[in-house]
């Protein structure tokens, strides 16, 4: 049964009389601004997206969509069409390190396709229902931005922007500026989201700081980098080994890494910028075909400057109504893909948590615990990032590395090794991205347990409050639908394990307001949740588990 959603309806800016309102303002477009749209939505709450660009991004960025990201997207009803985009399905997913293309393979990392993934009896669907999908954030942006036109509870505002802002108790006050004709409209919120970046302006504006670590120059993956997008569907012709997922290519001019992005021969490669050299006038062909080993019909789509080697996190993540996401609370270097992972699991946690709020049923306690639970995560995931980026970049390349004599073989086996021994976790991290644990958040109902060790390339399921709601399949057939996660509510999920009555439970929800399902499963699952009764939240994360649940513990899960 389920309680205390109310209707909600759309109003768009052009239907309304001047102040128009809006729930939440979310700034930022990108992939966690259209997050957060849909989340909100999801859980039918209104919102409106301002955006400075007029259209979704056409340069690739990050190309891993991790297990917990997919989960989400699975949740909100979209992962097969994303599942459709990106590498296709059969293309080779391997990591492999090489001289130069159409030279010498030193070392490969064997992972899996697309369709392997989700294939009945691969390893991580005993953990997850939805692993990894490789694509590139460009194409997945675009379904993003797909389904947020559709919504009738998001009002889309891309190639708008905010001029500014000011919040008092009340609410949020925001111009907006539409670019392509100059005019401006005043716009009142509950809520502003900050989704805008490392240099948006609502961080800056609110005067809080970023701390860590940044981008010291070395020799790779580290310090200024260049993106390079290139169309070169010859490239195929002078690999001298199978079309892999990505390149590493290492020689005497430098290293540079090249993923393929459609198996249609479109590329993004990165690459390090020469010392002193002006991005904007550095002709990125002398780049590639150092890479490849030889010149080859190139095309250039775009070439873009950034800094590898961030590890950096805000100070705090809000100042009263105004609240950041993604990039604008924490700056990661790519490598392991957390950033934007963990920016999109940054809009799980407090999409909800606004959405109760708006509802009425969300106590003051709620929103704040955003940071307190998402805070700690970004600093776990930042630290593992910045680990990998410092084992990549301290592999040094030795003299002779490509020449074709027996020393030249020895170095190349040897470099090739430890490609294979230090960089294979860079793919996997599955600790990082289903592990993540809110145990001792204050609206968490604490039961004595020990959570498992936070492991970065281990993870181990538990109903541990805190901890992710462990995955189990309802049947053998490893459909998405028969996954315990597709069952539950949109609200509060109450798993029942044990026949137990829950009549006097669902009736405490309903007067409070709280939304409510209750599930029950079969008696097995309770070797795995390890209680008759395991209450999981609306992101999937178990708050309390017991045999009895008061209505003083649904006050604590819910912020009141």
């Amino acid at each position: 049964m389920t309680h205390g959603v109310k209707a909600a309806s759309m109003v768009t800016l052009s239907t309304m009389t001047s102040p128009p309102h809006t729930p939440i303002l979310i700034v930022g477009g990108g992939p966690v601004g259209m997050n957060m749209a849909l989340n909100l939505a999801y859980w039918e709450t209104p919102c409106l997206i301002v955006n400075d660009q007029p259209d979704t991004p056409k340069h690739p960025q990050g190309n891993s969509h991790n297990a917990r990201t997919m989960e989400n997207y699975r949740r909100l009803g979209i992962a097969d069409e994303i599942r459709t985009v990106g590498l296709p399905p059969d293309h080779c997913g391997d990591a492999i390190c090489v001289t130069r293309i159409n030279a010498h393979e030193m070392g490969r990392i064997v992972l899996p396709t697309n369709r392997e993934r989700v294939t009945p009896g691969f390893h991580e669907l005993d953990l997850t229902p939805e692993p990894n999908h490789r694509a590139s954030q460009m194409f997945v942006e675009a379904v993003l931005k797909r389904h947020i036109d559709a919504s009738p509870l998001i009002d889309v505002r891309f190639g708008w922007r905010m001029l500014s802002f000011e919040q008092d108790d009340g609410g949020v006050r925001a111009e907006i500026e539409n670019l392509s004709t100059g005019e401006t409209v005043t716009v009142t919120a509950d809520y502003l989201v900050g989704c805008d970046g490392g240099q948006g302006s609502i961080r800056k504006s609110l005067g809080i700081s970023y701390e860590g670590k940044s981008g010291k120059e070395v020799d790779f993956m580290m310090g200024q980098m260049l993106s390079i997008y290139f169309r070169a569907p010859t490239l195929y012709d002078i690999m001298q080994t199978d079309a892999p997922w990505q390149f590493h290519c290492v020689n005497s001019d430098g290293r540079t890494s090249i993923v393929g992005l459609d198996g249609q021969g479109n590329f993004l490669s990165w690459a390090k910028l020469p010392a002193g050299a002006d991005p904007d006038s550095v002709d990125p062909r002398p780049l590639i075909y150092a890479a490849v080993g030889e010149e080859l019909p190139l095309e250039i789509i775009s070439s873009k400057p950034w800094t590898a080697g961030l590890s950096l996190v805000t100070e705090r993540y809000s100042e009263n109504r105004v609240w950041l996401a993604g990039d604008s609370c924490h700056l990661f270097t790519p490598t392991g893909g957390f950033g934007m992972n963990t920016g999109v699991d940054d809009t799980s946690n407090l999409a909800w948590k606004l959405a109760a709020a708006h509802h009425g049923w969300g106590g003051a306690g709620l929103i704040a615990s955003y940071e307190e639970e998402r805070r700690p995560i970004a600093v776990r995931n930042l630290a593992q990032s910045y680990e990998i980026a410092e084992i990549k970049s301290a592999i040094s390349v030795p003299d002779g590395l490509d020449d074709d004599t027996p020393e030249g073989a020895d170095k190349r086996k040897a470099y090739g090794e430890r490609f294979m021994t230090d960089l294979a976790e860079e793919y996997g991290c599955i600790g990082i991205q289903l592990g993540a644990q809110y145990v001792g958040s204050s609206i968490i109902v604490d039961d004595g347990s020990t959570p498992p060790k936070d492991d970065p390339y281990v993870f181990t399921p538990s109903a541990t409050p805190g901890c992710r709601a462990p995955h189990a399949w309802l049947n053998d057939g490893r459909d998405p639908r028969s996954a315990l996660f597709y069952h539950f509510g949109r609200g509060f999920t109450l798993l029942n394990l044990g026949e137990v009555e829950t009549k006097d439970i669902d009736s405490a929800a309903a007067k409070l307001g709280i939304p409510l399902k209750v599930l029950s499963a079969r008696k097995e699952l309770l070797n795995l949740y390890q209680a008759p009764l395991t209450l999981i939240r609306p992101d999937q994360y178990v708050c309390w588990r017991g045999t009895e649940l008061s209505r003083e513990e649904l006050t604590t899960v819910t912020g009141n």
